[in-house]
């Protein structure tokens, strides 16, 4: 082989090794490109995402509170002025209709009965007096040794002695009135609630001595506005009492409305004997809807805005490693602030409206964490279509 081949074969191989050396760079380049934008990507933040879902309408719970009542409920006292002889009872004890509560000293009432037992007997005496002469006139008359005159005036006398035996008999039976109503008697079975007397008290006429509270099935009153009243017409209800629901009837109904709370008054009765107490509160909840579009978004994933508005941060997608056909690699998006504008809030969720689309996606919590054009990493996206679905469902932070 000549020098000039030869120098022609070496020029050939060096250039094949530099187009190697070249190609492995090249390589070795794209692969550090690669590693450096997957090392890129894993340094953005994550953040937990969700899905609107589009409502054509929200309904709002509202609560109307009330109180329990018992059927019954009364100032218990004597109707008569008197001192305080026995007490029978006391708070708390459960008494029945007609048992005796407490009486009344009635010395001074026997006095008078006595006078005026005399004075009936005093009266008797006379009338049958006047009445022996009159029959013993009335044969002297036919034989003419007596007047008519003298017949009139017993006669008179006669009717008169009558008049006082009747007004003494009235008094008798109004003193018998008196001393029966000096025994205070249950007017119905119940609890004592309060005892306002005491033994050797001296009490006037109408004074309240206990406070009776009827037992039985209790009764709940409840205050809502006008606008609620076609609803609860021929329904079943349920009231909340201390935390625990008790299904009620509509006994009653009122047809005005009340000047202060501008509601109408409801009377409930509780189905089943129900271990409640005469005062407690009582709720009833109602429920409104309103015809208007929204979403349903937590609360967490609200921010206040300027002038008063708020945002919510919506996700645009930004994928990198386009070329990858890596499907579980991570995806980045972009933070975009939305305004929105609260149409109905509760303890967890609101309901909102805004330049928004179903099935959007946006930061449902962690929102402080971020700001509009930063960049996350989310993994997972979940829904959020009411308030329902929320609270039953475990948001995940990815």
């Amino acid at each position: 082989m000549s020098k000039k081949n030869h120098l022609s074969v070496l020029y050939v191989k060096r250039a094949q090794w530099l187009s190697i050396l070249l190609i492995m760079l090249a390589l070795q380049a794209c692969s550090d490109v690669v590693a450096n934008e997957t090392q890129v990507a894993s340094q953005y933040l994550q953040a937990s995402s969700g899905h609107l879902t589009k409502q054509t309408s929200y309904q709002v719970e509202n609560k109307f509170v009330g109180k329990v009542i018992a059927k019954q409920d009364a100032n218990l006292g004597f109707e008569f002025a008197g001192i305080i002889k026995t007490l029978h009872v006391i708070e708390g004890q459960q008494v029945v209709k007609g048992q005796l509560l407490a009486e009344l000293d009635i010395q001074l009432l026997l006095i008078e009965r006595t006078k005026l037992e005399a004075q009936l007997q005093q009266a008797q005496a006379e009338f049958d007096l006047i009445e022996a002469n009159l029959k013993r006139l009335s044969s002297l008359i036919s034989r003419g040794f007596t007047s008519e005159q003298n017949i009139d005036e017993l006669s008179s006398q006669k009717r008169v002695i009558a008049a006082k035996i009747r007004s003494t008999l009235s008094a008798l039976d109004a003193s018998q009135y008196h001393i029966d109503k000096s025994k205070l008697l249950a007017p119905f079975d119940g609890i004592v609630s309060s005892r306002q007397i005491a033994e050797g008290e001296v009490v006037a006429a109408g004074t309240t001595a206990f406070r009776l509270l009827q037992t039985g099935a209790s009764e709940v009153t409840i205050g809502v506005p006008a606008s609620f009243i076609p609803q609860l017409q021929g329904k079943n209800h349920q009231v909340e009492i201390a935390g625990v629901n008790y299904a009620v009837r509509l006994l009653s109904m009122g047809n005005e409305v009340d000047k202060v709370t501008r509601t109408i008054s409801l009377r409930f009765t509780l189905v089943d004997n129900s271990p409640v107490y005469n005062g407690q509160l009582a709720y009833l909840s109602l429920s409104q809807e309103y015809q208007q579009p929204g979403y349903w978004i937590p609360l967490s994933a609200i921010t206040d805005g300027v002038r008063g508005m708020w945002n919510i941060y919506t996700l645009e997608h930004d994928r990198l490693q386009k070329d990858l056909e890596d499907h579980s690699a991570d995806e980045v998006f972009q933070l975009k602030s939305t305004t929105v504008t609260i149409l109905h809030a509760t303890e967890t969720a609101a309901y909102v409206q805004g330049d928004l689309q179903s099935n959007q996606a946006y930061v449902n919590t962690g929102i402080h964490r971020f700001v509009p054009g930063q960049k996350v990493r989310v993994n997972h996206q979940q829904a959020f279509a009411n308030k329902a679905s929320y609270s039953a469902t475990t948001e995940n932070e990815i």
